[in-house]
């Protein structure tokens, strides 16, 4: 009985380990495959909720500045007020690019140029969102030629409102066009 257990035993040459350690192997491949996926998807999510948080923050500021703008009841003096000229902050007008595109329109400039949100403060936020009135345009209802004093019209106005998330690597700028009949 010995003989036979030698002989069996001289016979094997470990298949089975070969092929364990193959499936370890490709388990744990996949383990780490699903691992970086799963790291990649909580990635895309924390993203898109930084982003969604820099939407309502810029959105909530939009509403502030149109609501304040349609709540004036005589005419706000550009550069008196908190609204400026059509491209008063563009240090080159006669360039393609609009003054919001321009790479040194950062924070720093949107702190020291734009006005704050100042209604609650919103929540888990990098900064208080901001915006920027300008006075577009100032279309007359008369059909009279000439300059006249009394002219009756509509001012349009456009308002770019800038939103950070929780960093301030999601930004959102967004604008709206309001028109108003003082």
């Amino acid at each position: 009985m010995n003989r036979f257990h030698r002989i069996k035993s001289i016979q094997q040459t470990g298949a089975t380990l070969i092929i364990s350690l193959i499936v370890l192997v490709l388990m744990t491949i996949i383990g780490l495959a699903a691992m970086r996926s799963s790291m990649m998807q909580e990635r895309m999510a924390s993203n898109t909720r930084d982003y969604e948080l820099a939407s309502q923050a810029a959105e909530t500021a939009l509403r502030e500045a149109e609501n304040w703008l349609i709540s004036q009841v005589n005419e706000p003096i550009p550069g008196a007020s908190r609204v400026w000229l059509l491209n008063d902050m563009h240090p080159n007008p006669n360039e393609a690019r609009n003054w919001w595109e321009m790479p040194a329109r950062g924070r720093a400039w949107w702190l020291a140029n734009a006005v704050a949100y100042s209604g609650p403060a919103l929540a888990n936020i990098n900064s208080q969102p901001r915006s920027i009135i300008e006075h577009q345009s100032f279309i007359t209802d008369d059909l009279l030629i000439g300059t006249g004093s009394n002219t009756t019209g509509i001012d349009y106005y456009r308002i770019t409102a800038r939103g950070s998330g929780g960093s301030d690597q999601s930004r959102v700028l967004i604008q709206s066009t309001v028109s108003k009949r003082y």
